[in-house]
């Protein structure tokens, strides 16, 4: 007997989850939401990112949709909570000439859209944050960052979504095998369980969206494929209790280094050497969670010994004690980098009835609650809370 749902959610990451937290609210309780993952649920990309919600406050369109997100974070955490949610703020350090001009810069950005962040002498920064070296020569302190753990999250969301519409259906290790189309419209899915009857569907699998997306038809990027690629970071973790920070740390540098487009082949054919700038994570266990590098090499998930390395020193650079703190365990995560920088949150416009959210790189985490809004919000037509045309698929269309 072939089952039959509203909607189909693909990918239980992160994203996945908001998507499904959010049409659980719209669309009411008698929507019949199906959320499949060849997988676990937050078994992949999720379960090995880092935790950060962070402001960007880049130009006006940025900061709405990063800050938007987060007052969903905190929305989610009051009502259900029960994921590490720690608002620890942000410290952005600096450590030469060229760093040290970029944090007027960083402050009058937050000012701009009304928001504060304080640039602190050594004195200060020593009360907020005495694990730090006595030598930095300049950080701005931003307090509306925070930090959480990615899987939990993602139940908190489906949680949350149960609670809107106690008929979500949520099945890991259920891949999707196969598209039914009539014409340009999905009717229908096949997954390992058997068929599910439906018109609507989201593509919400991270690095992977690519290979779901040609499941749809040839015709659907014309020859090529969806525009998303893996980008590898190197990532290290503590032992419990013996972080030497409270606060997370990111080097000023990391926004030249984090965020927009590449200049490197994101295909990985082009030799690219990676890159990194320093991200501590505080953990509500005591541990210290320390990234972060870049690294187009498709789907290898080798860990790379010197750029983690390189992350480690810079780590150790800004407080020295994370140098006596056992690492307990190394890992690496691929994210979904898409070739303009931007994520992909809308309908793809040559097949009737697929949606797309993936394609965030480096902020799944951050923006997958707004992204799940956007994405429901659009389903049935309600006014959007932000922009989402910079994000539209539809402009990888020829």
């Amino acid at each position: 007997m072939t089952e039959t749902a509203d909607i189909v959610v693909i990918g239980g990451g992160i994203v996945g989850c908001a998507v499904t937290w959010h049409l659980a609210q719209l669309l009411g309780p008698s929507a019949r939401i199906v959320v499949c993952d060849r997988g676990p649920i937050a078994g992949a990309t999720s379960a090995s990112c880092m935790g950060h919600l962070m402001v960007t406050p880049d130009n006006a369109q940025e900061y709405a949709f990063t800050k938007k997100s987060l007052a969903l974070w905190a929305e989610l955490h009051e009502k259900v909570g029960g994921f590490d949610y720690n608002p620890t703020g942000a410290l952005y350090l600096a450590d030469t000439d060229e760093d040290l001009a970029l944090i007027p810069v960083l402050r009058q950005q937050f000012a701009d859209h009304g928001d504060r962040a304080d640039v602190l002498d050594r004195h200060q920064l020593a009360q907020l944050e005495p694990g730090l070296a006595d030598d930095i020569p300049g950080a701005l302190f931003y307090p509306g960052d925070g930090v959480v753990l990615p899987m939990l999250a993602a139940g908190a969301m489906l949680r949350a979504a149960r609670l809107c519409n106690a008929s979500v259906a949520v099945r890991p290790m259920c891949a999707v095998t196969g598209v039914v189309r009539d014409g340009s419209r999905v009717v229908a899915v096949d997954t390992e369980r058997g068929r599910i009857s439906t018109n609507r569907v989201v593509n919400s699998c991270g690095v992977w969206a690519p290979d779901l997306a040609e499941l749809f038809g040839a015709e659907l990027c014309g020859a090529a494929r969806l525009p998303i690629h893996p980008r590898a970071g190197n990532l290290a973790i503590t032992g419990h209790h013996v972080s030497p920070i409270r606060t997370q740390l990111l080097e000023i540098s990391y926004l030249r280094f984090a965020h927009g487009a590449a200049k490197i082949d994101p295909t990985g054919n082009g030799g690219d050497p990676g890159g990194h700038a320093v991200n501590m994570q505080p953990q509500t266990n005591g541990g210290c969670l320390i990234g972060s590098t870049r690294q187009f090499r498709g789907f290898d998930k080798t860990l790379n010994r010197e750029l983690l390395h390189r992350s480690l020193l810079r780590a150790r650079r800004y407080a020295p004690g994370i140098a006596a703190a056992p690492i307990v365990r190394t890992w690496v995560g691929l994210r979904p980098y898409s070739t303009d920088g931007h994520p992909l949150i809308g309908p793809w416009p040559t097949i009737d009835g697929l949606w797309i959210a993936a394609g965030h790189e480096g902020l799944g985490i951050s923006l997958a609650p707004i992204t799940g809004r956007l994405l429901a919000q659009q389903i049935v037509g309600e006014t959007l809370d932000v922009d989402v045309t910079p994000y539209l698929p539809g402009r990888f269309v020829a």
